[in-house]
């Protein structure tokens, strides 16, 4: 279904005035057309029909379709082992024996079980509150069920195990580990103040802020400051850097970044020595990647910007170099490349990948990053968005990355995940 490009305005207009979302056209489109097919209404009335009270549960259920919910057990393994080494002994040290921890966006439950299992093995005596909020309903289901399928146990390092069970219908949470934590609804960019989460010695928000406008980033920023302590720790995505937070002061720990909140009446480092025995993460970090055949066909180059090469895949002998329009879609289906060189910047794969995404029939879209000579941190939200997008229209993107430089950068934006071709 064709949407009308005003039509696909409007309903951006509401998920932004309802949950902050600031999402790619084409993701809204794709949703959005579901959604309309759905409810088998015409795209003006759905537009309508969000924008009144009597079409609230339709934007949940819009927002519902919309959400990047991906997400598993143990996966930001850098951060997590910051938590052990940096966090944990700050929290020792000012002797707390109850520690309150607040997981914003929390998914399906992957991440605040992750932090149970660890707090509570790095804390013994300690009490351990963990609250897990997120404004999904389906995903605070799935959690408060705390299972999970039988694969999510090759996320879990060995050293931590303990704090799960495995059977033969999928991986559950330990019952002491999963009662550690409690969930609610929550809109982190609602207008009007949510239920305040305060009082928090961590608070863990990834990959959420890249998905709001500029005005929600904001709002949603300062309510996660509010509910630390001073000297509690906020730990944020790679690419969501909160620098310019007076606030905050950053701290690195390996590849990993955290915030701590400035207390002006007391200064601490919390760089202090971990607690000896606790188990560390293993350094491969991510869990093994699903190697995909390539697509049989030859590779016919098409020039484009002068940051990248766009190489649309075909099943014939390649010419040699023949320039294309690109501003228009490929006329071949199936499958296409998407070779970055140069610089590319956010907007100009941005560009690239809708062209593609929306092209009729498309089955398979590899993204090439060895050529290029610098990858920025920009990059990474597009291409996570992307592979949102490209779920949503069963396309197959397949990130290729066999450079190490371009491995490592996958690695630290947390990309190197099955889709990715190492």
């Amino acid at each position: 279904m064709d949407i009308a490009p005003e039509i696909i305005a409007g309903i951006s207009r509401r998920l932004a005035q309802h949950a902050g979302l600031e999402l790619p056209a084409w993701v809204v489109e794709a949703r959005a057309a579901a959604r309309i097919a759905a409810l088998d209404i015409a795209p003006v009335a759905y537009v309508e029909l969000i924008g009144t009270m009597r079409g609230a549960a339709e934007l949940d259920e819009l927002i519902e379709a919309v959400r990047v919910g991906e997400s598993r057990l143990f996966r930001h393994r850098s951060q997590i082992q910051a938590l052990i080494d940096f966090v944990v002994p700050a929290l020792r040290a000012k002797g707390r024996r109850a520690v309150r921890v607040w997981s914003a966006g929390c998914a399906a439950g992957e991440e605040p079980y992750t932090l149970a299992a660890v707090l509570a093995h790095a804390l013994p005596g300690v009490a351990i509150t963990i609250v897990g909020t997120d404004v999904s309903a389906d995903a605070l289901d799935a959690a408060k069920r705390a299972r999970y399928p039988a694969n999510a146990w090759n996320d879990i390092p060995d050293d931590w195990r303990g704090a799960f069970r495995r059977d033969a219908d999928g991986v559950g949470v330990a019952p002491e580990i999963a009662a550690l934590v409690r969930f609610e609804r929550a809109n982190l960019a609602a207008q009007l103040e949510p239920r305040a989460v305060t009082g928090c010695d961590v608070v863990w928000c990834r990959n959420v802020l890249i998905y709001f406008t500029p005005v929600a980033r904001k709002l949603v920023i300062d309510r996660l400051v509010a509910a630390l302590s001073p000297g509690g720790f906020l730990f944020v995505g790679y690419s969501e850097s909160l620098r310019d937070i007076a606030e905050l002061e950053a701290k690195r720990a390996g590849e990993a970044v955290y915030y701590v909140r400035r207390d002006p009446d007391k200064v601490s480092d919390p760089r202090m020595t971990p607690p000896a025995g606790l188990p560390r993460m293993p350094t491969g970090e991510h869990a093994p990647v699903r190697r995909q055949t390539p697509a049989a066909g030859i590779a016919i180059p098409r020039t484009m910007t002068p940051g990248m090469l766009v190489v649309h895949g075909v099943s014939r002998t390649p010419s040699a170099g023949i320039p294309v329009d690109a501003s228009q879609p490929p006329r071949l289906t199936t499958q296409d490349e998407l070779v970055l060189r140069g610089t590319p910047t956010a907007r100009e794969v941005t560009a690239a990948l809708m062209t593609r995404l929306a092209t009729p029939g498309l089955a398979r879209l590899t993204v090439d990053l060895d050529v290029a000579e610098l990858l920025d941190d920009d990059l990474a939200p597009v291409l996570r968005r992307a592979r949102a997008a490209a779920r949503a229209a069963s396309v197959d993107l397949v990130i290729r990355a066999t450079r190490t430089g371009a491995r490592r950068w996958l690695t630290r934006h947390e990309l190197d995940e099955p889709g990715s071709e190492p």
